[in-house]
């Protein structure tokens, strides 16, 4: 069923309800304060499904617009179900999160319904100017330390797959790695005969996730939708490689893609060089006159450290003008350390540089409870993608993953 014959204004509304129940009707508790989701996997006939790897993806979503994955894919809290489809998935943030196959379109199933106590959420494809794919999906939050029982997700074997290998210059896989890739599909309308027939006119669109490829480099996506022409270009390393378009009916499949990095060695070479050159350059904000540099670090207290080596801190934001210039000067898709952290109880919030925080712009988690009774601090940072704000404790499946900080210095 796709969703396309709905109104876009009763489809939000439908995502508001979802979103508000998971958040509250469910009360048993976890352990750690961390959030967990179990229960089954089954097939459309009720067989469980064993060997089945299911993730839960934290996303943003912003005035009903998608902004991004707000971590890596390698973060992403996963299970396999054992010999009778049973899994559970621990360790989950208090985030905007879905529930997808893993790789999200390399599976070689697809979910069909999610069943939570008496509710059941049903999966639908969306087509349609204006309507995000998004929307045929079921998008929550878990309050922390709520653990989600008896799960029950329906899957079915997705009809159609495109399947491909990713090889370097040398013709050596590019093993066990996360890619980016978009699937371009076109729709062409013909008129004439052969020998005689051309192309009159035509559609077209695509799609991008981001999935791995296996021991020897392949790839799989079932992220297609019905007879068309398709190719997909694998993005890696800051290059890319695109195929040639083939045909596809309903529920074919094609295996035969191979794309090539031929320019990685050398991009490799040019963006280290380009690295080491910004990371010894302040950049000055020509509102404030203060400079601001990007380091990477192994923790908050070692970009601490190396901040103070400089004769700076941690950046400080002070209102939204300034945040809008550091996303704009650090556009990348990583976290970044900034010199915000809970405050002990009976503390108030203040930056690193000692002045108090009068803006904030906190992500998905409103801000952290303004108390902090555990030893060790609770660092915030910058988001994957929309460089809102978060906070990142000692138990965080994201802490692996935050390698950068900003640096700030007032006077340069």
């Amino acid at each position: 069923m796709r969703l396309s014959h709905f109104s876009m204004p009763y489809v939000v509304i439908l995502v508001g309800i979802v979103a508000l129940t998971l958040l509250f009707s469910w009360n048993s508790v976890a352990q750690d304060g961390k959030s967990s989701l179990s229960g089954r996997v089954v097939d459309t006939d009720g067989n469980p499904v064993s060997r089945l790897s299911l993730a839960v993806k934290p996303v943003e979503i912003n005035m009903g617009k998608e902004v991004g994955q707000l971590a890596p894919l390698a973060s992403w809290p996963r299970a396999v179900t054992d010999a009778d489809g049973r899994f559970s998935i621990a360790n989950i943030d208090p985030v905007s999160s879905r529930l997808v196959m893993f790789p999200e379109h390399g599976s070689r199933f697809k979910i069909v319904s999610v069943q939570i106590g008496d509710l059941t959420f049903r999966y639908y494809e969306v087509s349609g100017v204006g309507f995000p794919t998004w929307l045929g999906q079921l998008t929550f939050a878990i309050e922390p330390g709520t653990s989600l029982e008896d799960v029950v997700v329906k899957v079915e074997p997705p009809a159609m797959r495109i399947r491909g290998r990713v090889l370097f210059a040398d013709r050596t896989p590019l093993a066990n790695a996360e890619i980016d890739l978009t699937v371009r599909r076109r729709r062409l309308r013909y008129e004439g005969v052969f020998p005689f027939r051309r192309v009159t006119g035509g559609s077209g669109g695509a799609s991008r996730s981001h999935t791995w490829t296996d021991a020897q480099g392949y790839f799989v996506t079932y992220n297609l939708r019905g007879a068309r022409e398709y190719s997909v270009v694998v993005r890696y390393g800051g290059v890319s490689a695109e195929s040639r378009w083939v045909r596809l009916e309903k529920g074919e499949r094609y295996d035969k893609f191979v794309l090539r990095l031929n320019d990685l060695a050398e991009h490799r070479e040019n963006r280290s060089k380009r690295e080491k050159a910004r990371q010894a350059v302040w950049t000055v904000n020509p509102e404030n006159d203060h400079a601001y540099k990007k380091i990477t670090c192994d923790s908050w207290a070692d970009a601490k450290a190396k901040a103070e080596t400089e004769g700076a801190y941690l950046v400080a934001i002070n209102d939204a003008s300034e945040q809008k210039w550091l996303e704009a000067l650090y556009p990348e898709k990583a976290f970044f350390w900034i010199g915000l952290s809970v405050p002990k109880e009976g503390a108030s919030w203040q930056w690193d540089s000692g002045e108090p925080l009068t803006y904030a712009n906190w992500g998905t988690v409103d801000r952290p409870d303004n108390t902090s009774t555990i030893a060790k601090e609770v660092p915030i940072a910058l988001i994957f993608a929309s460089k809102r704000w978060m906070a990142i404790d000692a138990n965080s499946r994201l802490l692996s993953v935050v390698k950068h900080a900003i640096l700030e210095k007032e006077h340069y």
